[in-house]
């Protein structure tokens, strides 16, 4: 058991330091772990693994090779021509670009460097009935009060529907908030708004700038973990580069309390919208660092 624990680490770990822009995308067909059998598709999606990939994972330190990428970099993120929908979906609330914007925020690089551009589809929100059970991932074992996910599809492929079907297709970007007892004023205006979309479907329209400007705190070009992973929602295609921030902003309860008080689509009260925690299954898991000057 130590020896194949070895041998895994080994594998994955120094095959992403030696080859750090294929790491995530040639795994598993170069290295493929002890067992490893890949299942047939799912209809038009990607094949399924065996070990499976799903996400989300726990995120253990001491697992991660350090790895020197180049610098991951969200494009037009806030620029002024972008305004986004702040809706509730009767699963959790969600940002999409607006049709009057004028252009369409993409990340690059990092991991991403070898696949080109991939484009903005949404960034939604996980939480859970208490501040310490809303993350859906796990970093060492400790869950946050909040997750966001910015989600991204391949624009090669024109739509996230289309980008679903290839095994590159998506990449997530994933950052967390801690509660405590004071107020983060870069959220409390969407926190003022979440009443207006108590009901599902309803919505309202925003800026960017004035919507998303707390994320520009958090979206480093370095410092974040990275593995091959799935989708945590249907259809849970195992097709999506997670990038993983694990310094959490801060949040208090109050602002994490009103995103409970949404209602579903059975207009039952949201009090979680989260998936637990899967196998790790031995894949890569990479930390992003710059190189050194």
């Amino acid at each position: 058991m130590i020896r194949l624990m070895i041998y895994s680490f080994c594998t994955f770990g120094c095959f992403a330091v030696r080859n750090p822009y294929d790491a995530l995308n040639g795994w598993p067909k170069i290295h493929p772990p002890p067992n490893f059998k890949p299942n047939p598709p799912q209809g038009d999606l990607p094949p399924y693994h065996t070990p499976s990939l799903q996400s989300p994972i726990n995120i253990r330190f001491i697992k991660a090779a350090t790895v020197n990428l180049p610098p991951l970099e969200f494009e037009d993120m806030l620029n002024d021509g972008v305004r986004v929908i702040m809706r509730n979906t009767g699963t959790t609330v969600q940002f999409e670009i607006a049709n009057e914007s004028v252009m369409v925020p993409r990340l690059v690089g990092g991991p991403l460097t070898y696949h080109g551009e991939y484009e903005f589809s949404n960034l939604h929100v996980h939480w859970g009935t208490e501040d310490y059970l809303g993350g859906e991932h796990e970093l060492n074992g400790r869950r946050f009060a909040i997750e966001g996910h910015c989600v991204h599809f391949k624009k090669e492929y024109q739509t996230i529907e289309e980008a679903e079907k290839h095994s590159d297709g998506l990449a997530v970007v994933a950052f967390f908030g801690k509660a405590g007892d004071v107020d983060n004023p870069k959220i409390e205006r969407l926190v003022e708004l979440l009443p207006s979309i108590r009901y599902p479907n309803s919505s309202v329209t925003l800026a960017a700038r004035d919507s998303l400007d707390w994320f520009d705190e958090l979206a480093e070009p370095f410092n974040y973990f990275t593995y091959p992973g799935s989708l945590t929602t249907p259809p849970y295609t195992e097709n999506v580069f997670w990038i993983v921030y694990p310094r959490p902003m801060s949040v208090s309860s109050r602002q994490v309390e009103a995103f409970r008080n949404l209602l579903s689509n059975d207009l039952m009260v949201n009090r979680e919208n989260i998936r637990p925690v899967q196998p790790f299954n031995s894949r890569p898991l990479i930390y992003s660092v710059p190189k050194l000057q």
